[in-house]
């Protein structure tokens, strides 16, 4: 497809499962979804025509599910990945996905890892507050997508835009993104920058940005729910996790990269069954307690430099 020029209109697909960003308020300020077929989509688009026109893009609308995002399910996951299965994407400028903020960062790091080398940019866009709503950031975040998107030149790769309560537009890579904090609306990842603006633009930050694949095919997906994600805890029952069925875990560990002692006999009963034990964030070579070097003893095998979502949908992507 040629690209489209600077003074056309960007045409992005533009999909649509549920969350904040796809919900009404009554009188009450009671949220609901938006379930009537297009509904939610005016919404959104008629805001951000408002709001900028010269900016409205031409989009076409899918909506494989609407769901609130707290009640994510692997199904769920799969569907919008045959949504886009479905799809010539590179008939596209980009690739929009609505989304709840409850789980964004898991299915963020999910897309992370399918979309890998997708040729045009992918990105998922939230909101903290219905787009109705006085201080909703949903139509910036958007907004911010679409103005990046206009000046994206062969820039590929899975992002989220998202403003933070510090009135900042920040750009994140999808497989960086950490799940927000209980109590507050913002994000955070690893490399986020500030979105700069130039004649009231956003503009991409400095950086390397990855190129698409001209041969890229979206991989076949077959989600499982085989993989455990554990945290350590005072007071822990591992003697109380049930291991049948499950292909491999990941156990997230304290700022010091420990865990209590009794996660040694876990790595044990893991190991009897067959099962992988990740831990992390953990890089050996820079771990100060013994307590560290028992669980590598037993077995546990550690990997650093990754979010706990973005190891466990790599595991359940068969990645790790």
């Amino acid at each position: 497809m040629e690209r489209s020029g600077e003074n056309q209109r960007p045409h992005i697909l533009l999909v649509l499962t549920g969350g904040t960003i796809g919900t009404l308020s009554d009188a009450e300020g009671t949220r609901r979804l938006a379930t009537e077929d297009g509904e939610a989509e005016p919404m959104l688009i008629r805001a951000l025509r408002e709001r900028a026109p010269e900016a409205a893009p031409e989009v076409t609308v899918r909506v494989p599910y609407q769901v609130l995002s707290e009640h994510m399910t692997l199904e769920y996951l799969e569907r919008l990945a045959n949504c886009l299965r479905a799809e010539t994407l590179t008939e596209y400028d980009g690739v929009f996905i609505t989304h709840g903020s409850d789980t964004l960062a898991f299915t963020a790091a999910f897309l992370g890892e399918l979309l890998r080398g997708c040729p045009v940019p992918v990105f998922l866009l939230a909101t903290q507050r219905p787009i109705g709503d006085p201080g909703s950031n949903g139509v910036e975040n958007t907004l911010a997508a679409l103005q990046l998107l206009g000046s994206s030149r062969g820039r590929t790769g899975v992002y989220v835009t998202y403003r933070n309560s510090d009135n900042i537009m920040y750009l994140h890579r999808a497989e960086e993104l950490k799940q927000c904090q209980p109590g507050t609306d913002d994000f955070f990842s690893k490399s986020m920058q500030p979105v700069p603006e130039r004649d009231g633009s956003c503009q991409w930050p400095e950086g390397e940005f990855p190129k698409g694949e001209s041969s890229w095919e979206l991989p076949e997906t077959r989600l499982r729910p085989d993989v455990l994600l554990l945290h350590p805890y005072v007071g822990i029952r591992y003697d109380c996790i049930s291991l049948t069925g499950i292909r491999a875990a990941v156990h997230t560990l304290y700022h010091s990269s420990t865990a209590p002692k009794e996660l040694a006999d876990f790595l044990d009963r893991c190991r009897e069954a067959g099962v992988k034990c990740y831990i992390r964030p953990c890089e050996p070579e820079n771990c100060h307690y013994e307590t560290t070097a028992e669980l590598l003893a037993h077995g546990a095998i550690p990997i650093s430099g990754m979010t706990e979502e973005s190891a466990y949908m790599k595991l359940l992507l068969g990645k790790l």
